[in-house]
């Protein structure tokens, strides 16, 4: 295994992982072959099924929020592929998260898990966010670990599988612990069972329709450039560079210009509020395009719920919003991506378009029993 450069964590590359036969034993006896893209571990967690079978009762269970309201999968559903169908996710209180919820498919192969902060490299560490977070409260643990912990443990069931995920512990009932065995279940949750992932592996046996294969064409153009921003198995890793020569993942796309000097709406001013850097005002990360079709609305926040309305916005480069608190011309955003320069479409070229993305769609992972809810 080799050290990533800049995180603190380890990496597999794609030569190391495959689907040998026999039992899983670890995160790369579940990647196929044909991925090649980098695996991003926490070097703190080392992986077990007894673990992930753990955190999958746990992603499931609305007694890990302080008032027995949301689980894990309340905002992230496997029917959304591990996503939720609100413009802003809802905590355990109604209060409205400041972005929509992100799919969880995938995660190993992402060196970033949040939409605007680039400190966040692995869901071990990411899930303390949803867990503690008090602005907004969303599963409301913080204060209330004792109290949720204790609820757990009076249940046997409970005591069986923390006792098979940690049996060298005796103190196996802990924050921590649920972390770890959380972050175990949905490590696991790969998607490589699209349409395109099979014409890739045999594109005779397994061809796209016409339309599809016309949107790719567009897809991959210098006319469109959608795959400078959007590479490898999730769509989502860019070929584009830092002033530093690293990968960069995080951009502003002109969806406001509030003030006409660039501002994003209050509650969420994307990387800038992580960085401090006023450039950083209305960047985030590229999104993962699989799945789409379970996905909307999409956007950081949701302001768009359809996928014609997200192409749109890049056709024009940018966003102009003519009515409302929120109201400016994210066309002359002048802290917007150069790339974003827009493009011109005929109806029929945004349909294929769609039907490309729509290629990228994988069923196969959200319906796998391994990944349902326990309790049903």
């Amino acid at each position: 295994m080799l050290l990533i450069a800049g995180l603190t964590g380890l990496l597999l590359t794609g030569s190391q992982c495959g689907t040998p036969a026999g039992k899983k034993t670890g995160i790369a006896d579940r990647i196929p072959a044909i991925i090649t893209d980098s695996v991003y571990l926490y070097p703190g967690n080392i992986y077990s099924e007894e673990k992930r079978e753990l955190g999958r009762f746990l992603f499931y269970d609305t007694r890990l929020s302080v008032n027995n309201t949301r689980s894990c999968a309340s905002c992230h559903d496997p029917r959304f592929s591990f996503a939720d169908n609100y413009n802003r996710s809802i905590g355990a209180f109604g209060d409205l998260h400041q972005r929509n919820s992100r799919p969880l498919i995938n995660l190993v192969f992402n060196p970033y898990l949040t939409g605007a902060d680039t400190a966040v490299h692995f869901p071990e560490l990411q899930m303390n966010r949803p867990l503690m977070s008090e602005h907004p409260v969303e599963m409301g643990v913080k204060g209330n670990e004792a109290f949720i912990l204790q609820r757990l443990q009076s249940d046997t069931l409970y005591g069986y599988l923390f006792s098979k995920a940690y049996p060298a512990d005796p103190s196996a009932f802990s924050m921590e612990h649920i972390r770890l065995a959380i972050a175990d279940f949905i490590k696991t949750l790969i998607s490589a069972e699209t349409a395109y992932d099979r014409y890739r592996q045999d594109s005779v046996r397994y061809p796209l329709p016409m339309a599809a294969m016309r949107g790719k064409q567009l897809f991959f153009s210098d006319r469109l450039a959608c795959y400078r921003c959007h590479g490898g198995i999730n769509f989502a890793r860019p070929e584009l560079k830092t002033a530093e020569g690293k990968t960069d993942f995080y951009f502003n796309t002109g969806l406001y210009n509030i003030d006409g000097k660039g501002s994003y709406p209050a509650t969420d001013h994307g990387l800038a509020a992580s960085t401090g850097n006023p450039r950083d005002e209305g960047k985030f990360r590229v999104p993962i395009l699989r799945n789409l079709i379970f996905t909307a609305p999409y956007l950081h926040d949701g302001s768009a719920q359809t996928l014609e309305e997200v192409i749109r916005v890049y056709e024009e480069g940018g966003r102009n919003l003519t009515r409302g608190p929120n109201a400016g011309d994210g066309r002359k955003n002048p802290l917007k991506d150069p790339l974003i320069k827009g493009f011109v479409l005929t109806a029929g070229e945004r349909k294929d378009l769609i039907h490309f993305l729509y290629s990228l769609t994988d069923s196969v992972v959200l319906n796998k029993k391994e990944n349902a809810n326990p309790f049903r």
